[in-house]
């Protein structure tokens, strides 16, 4: 449990000194991200129902 724990908080520090270095792509790249996921879960809920 301590590895992840290490794990997670070494990528949330590498992400968030990436957007300081490189603030547009890094707001790109969340872009691309949160249109992917609301697509997915678009397609999964329809696919439910």
């Amino acid at each position: 449990m301590k590895a992840a724990k290490a794990t997670a908080r070494h990528s949330v520090r590498g992400a968030a000194s990436k957007a300081r270095r490189k603030p547009l792509r890094s707001a790109g790249l969340l872009g691309v991200g949160l249109m992917t996921g609301a697509a997915a879960g678009w397609f999964a809920a329809r696919r439910v129902t």
